[in-house]
């Protein structure tokens, strides 16, 4: 089976392993799927890390190395996923990376495993969602 991660359940998996179900632990550690996290996820990272807030100490270098020495695959932000961005329900979720998440998971056709209470409550339907809550 193939799944992305939402950024939340990146930076769980990276700095917070604790904070995943063991559920969906399993989903992530099992080497006959295939894990995705985005571009998206990492450019996230990377602003967040500018900010300079002392609650958010992460690198987006190590946090990319991170993802990619586990196993996990990248999936590149392309036009068929800005586009399927003009087609989301605006009660969907605002903020703009969720947003762009959301699309990619829509347009590739495959699961989102989030944390995200939002996501969870609006996007299941419209995407298939696994909830980490």
């Amino acid at each position: 089976m193939v799944f992305l991660l939402d950024t939340n359940i990146l930076f769980f998996c990276v700095y917070e392993p604790e904070k995943l179900k063991p559920s969906v632990a399993a989903m992530i550690q099992d080497t006959r799927n295939k894990v995705l996290f985005s571009a998206v996820s990492v450019w996230e990272i990377a602003i967040k890390s500018k900010l300079n807030r002392d609650d958010f100490t992460a690198s987006p270098y190590e946090f990319r190395h991170s993802l990619l020495q586990s196993g996990m695959k990248e999936l590149t932000l392309n036009s068929e996923h800005a586009l399927c961005i003009a087609t989301l329900p605006n009660t969907l979720h605002q903020d703009p990376f969720d947003r762009i998440l959301i699309a990619q998971a829509r347009n590739e056709g495959i699961p989102f495993i989030t944390h995200d209470k939002v996501i969870i409550e609006k996007a299941d339907g419209y995407i298939h969602v696994i909830s980490n809550r």
